[in-house]
């Protein structure tokens, strides 16, 4: 990721996840999840002191674990829900 891809809102740089999984016949099921709440943005982002740094990379890990935990339960609900549909429709095949 570059410089120009983080997002600005209210200040604050945007966490942005896109997870993606390809199945062995070829769909693709993806999803993305945002953190709650920004992160500090690049120029805010404290290195004077180290509470301030520590702050700030407390709330950059808070704000990356948030959206990962985000991604991870939306990703796995539309893999089950894939497959619920694919069992579905064998069964209705047969």
């Amino acid at each position: 990721m570059n410089c120009s891809d983080i997002s600005m809102k209210d200040n604050k740089a945007k966490i942005e996840f896109i997870a993606r999984i390809t199945t062995a016949d070829g769909r693709v099921i993806e999803t993305t999840a945002e953190a709650p709440e920004g992160i500090p943005d690049l120029t805010d982002f404290d290195l004077s002191t180290e509470e301030g740094f520590l702050r700030d990379f407390d709330s950059l890990e808070q704000g990356l674990l948030a959206a990962g935990r985000q991604v991870e339960k939306q990703l796995a609900s539309e893999y089950l829900e894939e497959a619920s549909k694919k069992n579905r429709s064998d069964k209705q095949k047969k």
